[in-house]
């Protein structure tokens, strides 16, 4: 048995721009081109989590879910899904949660902190990443592993900065606006988006990488090459 452990951040972006680059990691363990993120990025979303954890959000801003900030960072993975055409691979979630908020009503949606522009079609990509986080909850690998009830809903808490301080004292400060995007979730299609799309990609053909495609640009001055069966 192929076990495949499908990180979710590789379905945000990877996916999309270099099928090729995500059959690569998957089947060679070739890594996709180091992301430089500057660590002003990791200093806004750590510094958000602690000022929000175990808060309802709603008192922050009345736009907000009533619903308290709860799970932040926890790893969880998910049980297996196979698809019957490819008996020899199977695909288990795993991955770390930015946060997840807590209802009153015992259920839970998945979130995550973004500090960017608010476009729809960059968002709508991180939709099948935080599709996989619940998937995991919902359907954890075994009773030690991280498990809520979820709702059908998830969101994205975007900051956008906009604003620089320098006060008489030297200090300075950041400002901008947070803004909560939510979506539906339906933990049956992704279920089904996995056994469709991802296991017949990964356990199917090479497929040709594109002259532009960034992992396939990244690994030719390497001298890797690509030869058609």
């Amino acid at each position: 048995m192929n076990t495949i452990f499908l990180s979710p951040s590789d379905l945000a972006f990877l996916y999309d721009d270099s099928p090729w680059g995500f059959y690569q990691k998957y089947n060679q363990g070739f890594k996709r081109p180091p992301v430089i993120i500057p660590k002003i990025f990791t200093v806004i979303d750590v510094l958000t989590k602690v000022c929000c954890e175990n808060k309802n959000m709603k008192e922050f801003d009345t736009s907000f879910p009533d619903a308290v900030l709860t799970g932040a960072d926890q790893w969880v993975k998910s049980k297996s899904i196979k698809n019957p055409d490819f008996p020899d691979y199977e695909v288990i979630i795993r991955g770390k949660v930015d946060g997840v908020l807590k209802f009153a009503d015992g259920t839970h949606s998945v979130i995550d902190f973004k500090t960017c522009e608010i476009q729809e079609k960059t968002l709508q990509k991180y939709v099948r990443q935080l599709s996989c986080y619940s998937y995991a909850m919902a359907n954890p690998n075994s009773a030690s592993d991280y498990s809520v009830k979820v709702n059908d809903k998830i969101g994205l808490f975007i900051y956008e900065p906009n604003k620089f301080e320098i006060s008489g004292d030297g200090s300075a400060n950041l400002g901008g606006k947070l803004k909560y995007i939510q979506y539906d979730l339906d933990l049956d299609e992704f279920a089904e988006f996995i056994k469709e799309q991802i296991i017949p990609l990964i356990a199917g053909k090479e497929p040709a990488p594109t002259d532009n495609d960034p992992c396939w640009v990244y690994l030719k001055q390497f001298g890797f090459e690509y030869e058609e069966e």
